[in-house]
């Protein structure tokens, strides 16, 4: 009868291969969760950088509404610094949000990089968030 217990009671609790089996299987959940997250560090940095891309194309439209002749902006330093000049009732050409820096044809966050093509005045620049090398996150 003692021999009966024993056998009892062992079957009431895990065997260590069935833990191991769940701690394994709890592994490979949390590794695909990593992985998973991992990939969407970049995202809200690439959404405002595309963001930023439209708010560009809008803003050279305006800037080359706003220019008496009409005239394309050759680099995003004039959508900027034409903001002050632009009509009262009208919105600045190109608003950047703290901590967003213009230079040349590139915009700069922390996060982004956005590289505009501006062929000269009279053709309109590009801002194509897809394009090789726009909106890369360093």
């Amino acid at each position: 009868m003692q021999e009966r217990e024993i056998h009892n009671r062992g079957e009431r609790g895990f065997t260590l291969i069935e833990l191991l089996i769940a701690i394994v299987v709890v592994g490979i959940l949390a590794a695909v969760a990593i992985v998973g997250i991992a990939g969407l560090t970049n995202t809200g940095g690439k959404s405002a950088c595309t963001a930023t891309a439209d708010a560009a194309k809008a803003a050279s439209a305006a800037f080359y509404a706003n220019q008496s002749p009409n005239a394309w902006p050759t680099s995003f330093d004039q959508m900027v610094t034409d903001s002050a000049a632009a009509p009262v009732n009208s919105p600045p050409v190109l608003e950047l949000s703290n901590g967003v820096t213009a230079a040349g044809d590139t915009v700069t966050n922390g996060d982004w990089n956005l590289v505009g093509v501006f062929p000269g005045t009279g053709t309109a620049p590009t801002f194509d968030p897809k394009a090789s090398g726009n909106c890369k996150t360093p």
